[in-house]
C-alpha cells in the first residue's frame, strides 16, 4: 500500500503545485482567476478573498503532502477542497453558467462535465492515498516503489493539467462547406 500512498501524494502534489504556480505566475493571471471566481456566483467583494483562500489551500496541500507526518492532513484537505470545487462547478452548471476553467491559471475553456469528472477522480485518488497511508506502516518505500510511483504519477499529472488541451486536440472538428467557385 506504500505505492498507492506515494503515487497519490506525488500526483496530487504535482497537480496542486501547477495550479498554484499557474494562478500566481502573473498579476494578470491572478486577476483572471479572481474574475472566474465571480463567474461562479461569488459576490464581487468576496471574489478576491475567496480566490486567495483557494490558492492558499492548494499551496497547503502541496506542503502537507511533502512532509511524512502531515500526509493524512494533506490528503484530507485535498479531498475536501476538491469536493468544494466540484460542488461549485455543479452548482454553476445547473444554473446554466459556464465560467472559464482557470484551475491551472491560463485556461479559458468553459467548465463542463469533464472538469467535474476530473475533480471527482482526484478526490478519489486522495481518499485512496489516505487508505494506502492508513494500511502502509513500515519501512520507507523501496527504490522500485518510488520509481513506480513517479512513473505513474508524473504522466497522470500531465494528463490532468493538460486535459482541456487534450480534449481540444482530439475533439472532432466541424468541416466547413466549400465555397462555390465564382466564374467571371
Amino acid at each position: 500500500m506504500r505505492a498507492l500512498e506515494l503515487t497519490a501524494r506525488l500526483l496530487l502534489a504535482l497537480v496542486f503545485a501547477v495550479a498554484v504556480i499557474g494562478k500566481l505566475r502573473t498579476r494578470a493571471g491572478f486577476a483572471e482567476f479572481v474574475g472566474s471566481v465571480r463567474q461562479f456566483g461569488v459576490p464581487a467583494r468576496w471574489a478576491s478573498p475567496t480566490a486567495r483562500v483557494a490558492v492558499a489551500a492548494e499551496a497547503a496541500v502541496v506542503v502537507l503532502l511533502a512532509v511524512s507526518r502531515t500526509v493524512p492532513a494533506g490528503l484530507l484537505i485535498a479531498a475536501g477542497l476538491l469536493g468544494v470545487l466540484t460542488a461549485a462547478m455543479v452548482v454553476a452548471l445547473r444554473r446554466g453558467a459556464r465560467p472559464a476553467c482557470r484551475c491551472f491559471g491560463a485556461g479559458d475553456a468553459p467548465i463542463g462535465g469533464r472538469h467535474v469528472v476530473r475533480n471527482v477522480a482526484l478526490a478519489t485518488v486522495a481518499l485512496l492515498g489516505l487508505l494506502g497511508w492508513a494500511t502502509g506502516s513500515g519501512p520507507p518505500p523501496s527504490a522500485p516503489t518510488v520509481l513506480f510511483a513517479v512513473g505513474v504519477a508524473v504522466p497522470l499529472a500531465a494528463v490532468v493539467v493538460r486535459l482541456d488541451d487534450l480534449v481540444a486536440l482530439f475533439a472532432p472538428t466541424r468541416s466547413r462547406a466549400p465555397r462555390p467557385v465564382r466564374r467571371s
